[in-house]
């Protein structure tokens, strides 16, 4: 007699079930370092600007909110930000935190201190 292979039913359902759950963990959690990416990118590209390397903090400031917008960036606002002037260059730093619901009242608390240091 022939022994069956194979995955039954109810182990299906169990890894199924644990995959949406990750997946939906996944869909929640990504953009936010995603957007992490995103501001430090922007900060490294602010550095590098030529254009911003004797600007004062109200140029450095209208450029981040440009740049912000236009990336679409909102975890992190103006009064986030910290200029320092090393050389001649800039120092962009800043330091948020980003709360995602996770489920009823789970959530998940992300603290971030992206910088244009290399």
């Amino acid at each position: 007699m022939n022994r069956q292979k194979g995955v039954t039913i109810t182990g299906l359902i169990i890894v199924l079930v644990a995959a949406v759950l990750v997946l939906l963990l996944a869909f929640k959690i990504v953009p936010v370092y995603v957007e992490y990416n995103t501001v430090q990118r922007i900060f490294r590209n602010m550095a590098e600007d030529p254009a911003l390397r004797g600007a004062r903090r109200a140029d450095l400031e209208r450029a981040w909110a440009a740049r912000a917008t236009v990336d679409d960036v909102k975890a992190v606002t103006g009064d986030n930000l910290e200029f320092t002037k090393e050389g001649d260059t800039w120092l962009i730093t800043a330091e948020y935190s980003v709360k995602v619901p996770l489920f009823r009242n789970v959530a998940e608390c992300f603290d971030f201190k992206p910088s244009s240091e290399q």
